[in-house]
């Protein structure tokens, strides 16, 4: 059973980079006691949860990927189904609950959901390409790094930051969307500093924590 957060200390997969975390099997596989841990009883499960401090979280950023910030990060699993590859700063989804998807999954995809034009089911960000199928870290909340697309509505710092929504575009952000019941429900912060458009650039991750 999940706990809202991580057992300390928690399992980073065999590498030491949080950004760096991407399992084949749930947790990472553990082929023998590990040295820097004492048993496979750490490992992670979809949901786990932690909360990271600035100095922790910049130790645990692979910066050749991406500087992490303080905030809270969950591990999760990504759709092998999907369509759309994971990348740093695109928006994670949840994947709607069904006979074969679990809640227990934690399941989430780089597709927009429940469609490119109500992308309303978010999750969290991508902090690293994970591999559709795969487990690893999202950020959930905190001081985040997002990729803003190519056409956004207005540039200012601290302006409202939501999913992008278009048909034909899916997983990026958007800032100073005019307001409308689905930017409304796609909402996820406020931009800090003024966006770069098809950049990654940092915002206040409002919306987040997900599902318990």
């Amino acid at each position: 059973m999940s706990v809202a957060f991580s057992k300390p200390p928690f399992w980073q997969g065999g590498t030491r980079y949080l950004n760096d975390v991407n399992d084949s099997v749930v947790g990472g596989a553990i082929t023998a006691l590990p040295t820097t841990q004492a048993n496979q009883g750490q490992q992670n499960i979809p949901g786990d949860r932690i909360i990271l401090d600035a100095a922790t979280a910049l130790a645990l950023s692979d910066t050749t990927v991406g500087t992490l910030y303080s905030g809270v990060y969950m591990y999760v699993q990504t759709n092998s189904s999907g369509t759309v590859a994971p990348a740093v700063g695109k928006a994670a989804f949840w994947v709607a609950l069904s006979s074969t998807v679990l809640e227990s999954q934690y399941l989430i995809s780089c597709d927009a959901t429940p469609s490119a034009a109500v992308p309303t089911y978010f999750a969290g960000v991508f902090i690293n390409a994970i591999t559709k199928g795969n487990y690893g870290w999202i950020q959930i909340s905190g001081t985040a790094s997002v990729l803003f697309d190519s056409a956004v509505t207005a540039i200012a710092d601290g302006n409202w930051v939501s999913v992008k929504v278009s048909a034909s575009v899916t997983s990026t952000f958007d800032v100073g969307a005019v307001a409308g019941v689905v930017t409304l429900a796609a909402n996820v912060g406020v931009a800090q500093g003024a966006p770069t458009a098809s950049t990654v650039s940092t915002i206040f991750l409002t919306r987040g924590f997900g599902r318990w």
